[in-house]
């Protein structure tokens, strides 16, 4: 006979008195933990964009293609720049000479200034001067205006990716060339994400007033998003009464999670709170799929049938099988060791 096949005789026909020290048991106690709505959501981008050319040129270069996953700040575009490079070239050096005569229109002026205030000078002398560098300041602020643009021209000959995410689609190919307007590429954002799915119409008010909201993942790992930014479409669906709702994920790295636009999560909701029994996953035995823990009763021990479901990564949420107030060992295999050692005897 198995060991398991006599601890479960055992179980159900024979007590065994425990000698066990107070800190080998613990009580089981009901605390509020939160009530979790879970439904199955769909991520969706927020951020979707069709990036177009700013400027004219013949495409040289394309890094990425589709379904590459872009960093923000990449170059995703880089154009021929030879005109606007001259452009730039022409407009700095239309800026140098409008400096320089700048600097002769204020140092004449502050000669004739100087003569004037000695009555040198007819007034006419002096109004010539001041007109000349007024003139002078003013086209040195246009040879900047120029240069601005021209340096505008020419930075827009390499496009970069606006935020990080993904390519859908390309409208050009390398050789073609773009005007102004110009479709180049399409893209969505990997960071700016929300989850969309239908909210039952017996669950409206419960979700608005909701506190948090997380997310299960397919390996049942739980990511906590911290209060909840939701928002209910104000119309039903008239098939199933059901509403709408979007989630805004915070800004992330989401693709960590695997979690992807066009993707499937369960999104968790909580919509209150509820008393529940909680016991580390230490105490209980695992025999397949059927689980027990070890129950003291009195001076006597039983190996106790009960339904859990996993809370977190350290401990059980008990269906069935315990109350509050009862007593389990506190290590689950460390009594198994002790119970075979009393049959044994």
């Amino acid at each position: 006979m198995s060991h398991w096949s006599r601890i479960t005789l055992l179980s159900a026909s024979l007590l065994i008195t425990a000698s066990v020290s107070a800190q080998q048991w613990l009580t089981v106690e009901q605390t509020l933990q939160p009530q979790w709505l879970e439904l199955p959501s769909r991520v969706e981008a927020v951020a979707h964009a069709t990036v177009s050319a700013q400027t004219s040129g013949r495409i040289v270069e394309l890094p990425f293609d589709v379904n590459d996953v872009v960093p923000q700040g990449a170059v995703i575009v880089r154009f021929t720049d030879v005109e606007q490079r001259a452009r730039f070239n022409q407009a700095e050096a239309a800026l140098t000479e409008a400096q320089t005569r700048g600097d002769e229109a204020r140092k004449e002026l502050a000669r004739i200034t100087e003569l004037r205030d000695q009555g040198l000078v007819a007034v006419s002398a002096f109004d010539n001067a001041k007109a000349n560098f007024d003139g002078a300041v003013a086209r040195i602020k246009q040879a900047q205006a120029a240069l601005a643009a021209a340096a505008e021209q020419l930075e827009q000959t390499v496009v970069r990716a606006p935020y990080a995410g993904i390519l859908q689609q390309r409208f050009v190919e390398v050789g073609e060339l773009a005007s102004p307007g110009t479709p180049l590429l399409r893209g969505l954002s990997l960071e700016d994400l929300r989850m969309v799915s239908q909210l039952p119409q017996s669950h409206l008010m419960a979700v608005k007033d909701s506190s948090a909201v997380a997310l299960r993942l397919a390996d049942n790992r739980i990511v906590t998003l911290g209060a909840a930014d939701i928002t209910v479409a104000p119309e039903a669906n008239s098939a199933n009464h059901s509403f709408q709702m979007r989630v805004q994920l915070p800004p992330a790295d989401y693709s960590q999670y695997a979690l992807y636009p066009g993707s499937w999560a369960r999104l968790r909701i909580q919509i209150g709170e509820q008393p529940q029994l909680i016991i580390p996953q230490q105490t209980v035995l695992w025999r397949g799929e059927v689980s027990s823990v070890w129950l003291q009763q009195g001076d006597n021990v039983v190996l106790q049938p009960v339904r859990v479901i996993p809370h977190n990564a350290d401990s059980y949420q008990v269906l069935s099988g315990l109350t509050a107030g009862q007593r389990i060992a506190s290590n689950g295999l460390a009594q198994l060791q002790s119970v075979k050692g009393h049959s044994n005897d």
